[in-house]
């Protein structure tokens, strides 16, 4: 079972350099040192080194398991900048907030009815510790957790309190750790990401957020000093949230493959583009099913 075999260990927010890449203070970091832009927390810095980031993505949701009553289309788009620093070769550490807007037709009572959300998301705090540093290869955990300082109080037209799964914060502490291993080959990488987020205890409003567990692979070939293509693979769980209309918050499975693109311009600032779509998905109470999904990303060093 998934769940059992899954090896969770530490946590995650966003970027950083990569070893090999960085010890030649003449060179800049090869194309693929850092993963696809969809992974977060997939590298480290060494000593001294920053980092900012700024990621902007939009996923959909549609084809409704019930045309009569529930959700019908979700559409979410959001913003996300990062900071990261490494006060020693053993420690990277990074801090990432956004900006969500999402929006969602539902049919309720026989009425259409839309609904939407915008604020500030919560505040995501990580610690990346490298445990293996090799001429090829690296291997790290990373230990995060997310602060509740998002926004929890969007209404609907009729001024009732949302659905907390609509909200951008989740007004509960959690813990997201994972583990990362990349390989650098000549003129290809490829890496594995393992990890959770599990959330500490229940809104304001008792409502509780469903922990997840995920999996994810890529395989990168470097096409150019400064072009990068990828593929990759990704499958989470998602547990069902308390307190929350089971179609909107229910169990879900699913299996994602993704294309992607990682290029120098400017010489050191690295843009990443990544468009998923679902392979396999059991929706389990939920009505609406995932969607493509695109995100850009910028990234620089120094």
């Amino acid at each position: 079972m998934f769940k059992t075999t899954l090896l969770t260990v530490v946590s995650a927010c966003t970027l950083s350099a990569g070893v090999q890449a960085h010890d030649d203070e003449n060179s800049k970091p090869r194309i693929d040192d850092h993963a696809p832009i969809g992974v977060m927390a997939d590298h480290f810095h060494k000593k001294g080194e920053w980092m900012a980031s700024a990621r902007w993505m939009n996923m959909g949701m549609n084809d409704p398991a019930n045309t009569m009553m529930g959700p019908q289309s979700m559409d979410m788009d959001m913003a996300m900048v990062g900071i990261m620093y490494a006060p020693s070769d053993d420690l990277t550490l990074g801090a990432m907030i956004g900006y969500s807007d999402m929006g969602m037709d539902m049919i309720m009572n026989g009425m259409d009815t839309d609904m939407s959300a915008k604020g500030i998301t919560d505040l995501k705090l990580s610690a990346i510790v490298p445990l293996y540093k090799g001429e090829n290869s690296r291997f790290h955990v990373t230990f995060g957790t997310s602060l509740p300082v998002g926004t929890t109080d969007e209404t609907n037209a009729m001024g009732a309190l949302l659905p907390l799964t609509m909200q951008p914060g989740n007004d509960t502490w959690g813990l997201m750790p994972s583990v990362t291993y990349s390989y650098f080959g000549d003129g290809w990488s490829a890496g594995f990401q393992a990890g959770a987020n599990f959330w500490l205890g229940e809104a304001s409003t008792g409502e509780v957020p469903g922990d997840r567990w995920y999996t994810t692979g890529w395989a990168s070939r470097t096409l150019t000093d400064s072009l990068s293509l990828s593929a990759r693979l990704s499958y989470e769980d998602q547990s069902t949230w308390e307190g929350v209309n089971p179609m909107l918050g229910g169990a879900r499975e699913r299996l994602m493959g993704y294309a992607g693109a990682n290029v120098y311009v400017f010489d050191t600032h690295r843009l990443g583009v990544e468009v998923g779509f679902p392979l396999s998905e059991d929706l389990g109470t939920n009505n609406l099913e995932t969607g493509t999904s695109i995100m850009v990303g910028w990234q620089k060093a120094f």
